[in-house]
């Protein structure tokens, strides 16, 4: 069975929780044996293909502003020149923008991630409204849908009324916790992480809040991963708040730096609205770092009785579980033994078994 994956999310993203679900279903597609996957992304800009081992045909290049849009364009025309001979019996949407001519008995299989964008279009960036758009059309040309939680399949079935059969729900799994990982130099002082994106739905503004005005500080940073540079208006925010530049600290690094960061952390603080899934809690699980998160939507889901939940629109509510988990080291050891035990649940290898299964399920 031959499975070419597109380029979308790879002419798109650098890195990051979308690009290590594929690096890892395709690694591990390669491991089983069953399945020929090869990924074709003509000019792309993911360090997922640049720095691993994957059956990829493609050229990496340095992400240069303003222009997504043509790439993707040069990359629709491209890809069949470099598929060559490679015909594939199914082709996996790894996003939803890119626009291939398919020979007409090949099936094709997209995977969903959440219904965020439609969930809060007015919490959307200019421009992002393409997303939904193109998500709806994949999602209605595809012969079946992957989604990575119930949750995202209910509002797909909700939302854009795909037919409950069509849908197969499976779910991700943490690629940290597999080693040591060395202390991270601001373990000298204790801190709180947040990791991800902070716009939009991610909540982080009300984050900031909750935490400033908890008990936590300053004897406690708030270290945020990944996402843009902190934003003047961040900035501004955080001096009205009377939160220094020493006191929230935002980083970015490779996997062993945020492995480090969640092993020795307080605890991680997801205040998200709305999660397709929740990478972050399974990967803090696997470092043994508690969690604490909002109570809605997926997260309940993945993260079972192994989290912390709290209201996300109640701030108060946010800073109890701050300052729970913050003053009581008999908390965190209960989190973080059931973590362990949640996270167990998860794995890559279940993951590539079950898509090997919705594959089967198309081509028969």
């Amino acid at each position: 069975m031959r499975v070419l994956f597109d380029h979308s999310v790879f002419s798109l993203q650098e890195h990051g929780g979308i690009s290590r679900y594929f690096g890892e279903l395709v690694a591990g597609l390669v491991r089983a044996e069953q399945v020929e996957p090869r990924i074709v992304a003509p000019l792309h800009v993911s360090r997922v293909l640049r720095d691993g081992a994957l059956p990829a045909a493609g050229i990496y290049m340095p992400r240069i502003a303003r222009t997504h849009r043509l790439r993707q364009l040069v990359n629709n025309l491209l890809s069949p020149l470099l598929a060559g001979d490679f015909a594939p019996d199914i082709v996996h949407h790894t996003y939803y923008l890119a626009r291939m001519r398919l020979p007409a008995r090949c099936r094709r299989v997209v995977t969903v991630f959440d219904m965020i964008h439609e969930r809060y279009p007015g919490l959307m960036a200019p421009g992002e409204e393409i997303v939904a758009r193109a998500k709806r059309d994949c999602v209605r040309r595809a012969d079946h849908v992957i989604c990575i939680s119930r949750q995202t399949r209910n509002d797909l079935v909700e939302i854009l009324g795909i037919a409950p059969e069509k849908i197969s729900v499976v779910y991700l799994a943490s690629s940290l916790g597999r080693g040591p990982a060395e202390p991270t130099p601001l373990a000298r002082r204790p801190y709180l992480l947040y990791v991800g994106e902070r716009r939009g739905p991610k909540n982080f503004d009300r984050l900031l809040e909750a935490y400033a005005r908890s008990g936590v500080t300053p004897d406690v940073r708030l270290v945020c991963f990944g996402g843009p540079p902190f934003s003047a208006a961040e900035r501004a925010r955080m001096r009205e708040l009377g939160c220094g530049p020493e006191q929230v600290v935002r980083l970015a690094g490779d996997d062993a730096e945020l492995e480090s960061l969640y092993r020795h952390a307080l605890a991680l603080v997801y205040p998200s609205l709305y999660e397709g899934f929740g990478l972050p809690l399974l990967e803090a699980m696997a470092c043994d770092c508690p969690v604490l998160c909002s109570g809605v939507s997926s997260m309940p889901e993945i993260a079972g009785s192994a989290a912390w939940f709290f209201d996300p629109t109640r701030e108060d509510d946010m800073m109890q579980a701050m300052e729970g988990i913050v003053t009581s080291t008999q908390k965190r050891e209960m989190f973080i033994r059931a973590g362990r035990e949640r996270v167990a649940l998860f794995s890559w290898q279940r993951c590539v078994r079950e898509t090997i299964t919705v594959y089967q399920q198309c081509l028969q």
